[in-house]
């Protein structure tokens, strides 16, 4: 009988392991440490992802492809996760460390908030439809606070004062090189206003055009005045072909290739891109190092950014991460 019973107690005993088990499976999305993440949690937070990013990009982006065989609701769906982990360590960094807000505050924050939401009645509803409650409200409202205040209590740690920019500055010169051209130029069309190619002829006339204007220009001719009278860029054209100053990464690139190769006062040949056929000629080039004054705020930015990534990644190491990601993948989008 004692063996009989044994078994039996030993059978409920699977049998609870086996539930509990298979119900965090689909209950959950992710554990930090022993803080269990729900997916109705998680939904919620997910929701509020969605409308903000639908108010920027319309309700038709989340299909969208963003890369092979991946559309933004699945990268969406993956950040989100990541983001409600990164929150909860750093929720619960703060508490070991004795980082508290104090409650006054939150209720003051969530009465604006609630001020706020009454003149949005659509995003009331939405809240509403989504199960989006004020006690979920208050706790993320709370949970946002202390992650703030943890990362400034942080970065004040760091103790940046000039001396240690300075030092940052000396190591990195090269990263606050500044590299920029004046150019102007003239540009004979080879696609039509809606970026249509033009036919073959059309574009060896314009090819000619611009071959008769280049030798001009490299004869002497006063750049701005045939700029004025054969540009087809309407907009620098009036100004003589002038484009100001412009550093890399902004031009297309064969337009940038053949500005960066020149010295001032010269040139270009022909140089075609995807709008034609330019002559560029640059009028001054600025290539130096910018003074520390003027890079100071950059590089704190830098500094503090790069540092609490590090610090995250260090929460990310010592702490205990589980993640179930099929259980986002089988969330209706």
């Amino acid at each position: 009988m004692k063996k009989i019973i044994a078994a039996l107690l030993m059978a409920l005993m699977v049998f609870s392991i086996t539930g509990f088990t298979y119900k965090e499976s689909k209950d959950i999305v992710a554990k930090v440490n022993d803080t269990v993440i729900t997916v109705n949690e998680y939904e919620k937070v997910l929701a509020m992802y969605k409308k903000n990013f639908e108010a920027i990009y319309g309700p038709d982006i989340w299909n969208v492809e963003v890369e092979k065989g991946k559309t933004v609701i699945e990268v969406i769906k993956e950040q989100v996760l990541n983001n409600i982990i990164d929150d909860e360590l750093v929720y619960q960094a703060a508490q070991k460390e004795s980082i508290n807000v104090d409650d006054k505050d939150v209720e003051e924050k969530f009465k604006q908030f609630k001020t706020q939401l009454e003149l949005n009645q659509q995003f009331k509803k939405y809240l509403e439809d989504n199960g989006i409650d004020d006690k979920f409200l208050k706790n993320q409202l709370k949970k946002d606070m202390l992650v703030s205040k943890y990362k400034d209590s942080y970065i004040t740690s760091l103790q940046l004062n000039d001396e240690k920019l300075k030092v940052y500055y000396e190591k990195n010169k090269e990263q606050y090189k500044k590299e920029e051209a004046k150019a102007s130029h003239i540009l004979f069309k080879s696609v039509d206003d809606s970026m249509q190619p033009l036919s073959d002829q059309d574009k060896k006339i314009a090819k000619k055009k611009a071959e008769d204007i280049l030798v001009r220009a490299k004869n002497g001719e006063d750049f701005a005045s045939l700029a004025k009278k054969y540009s087809e860029d309407t907009v620098s054209g009036i100004n003589g072909g002038n484009l100001g100053y412009f550093g890399k990464g902004v031009m297309v690139p064969e337009f940038e290739k053949a500005t960066f190769e020149l010295k001032a006062g010269e040139i270009s040949d022909l140089v075609e891109t995807e709008f034609g056929y330019h002559i560029i000629k640059v009028m001054d080039r600025v290539d130096e190092i910018r003074v520390f004054e003027d890079v100071k705020n950059q590089i704190k930015d830098t500094i503090e950014r790069d540092s609490y990534k590090e610090k995250m990644d260090q929460l990310q190491k010592d702490n205990k991460i589980e993640k179930f990601e099929n259980n986002i993948k089988e969330l209706k989008n």
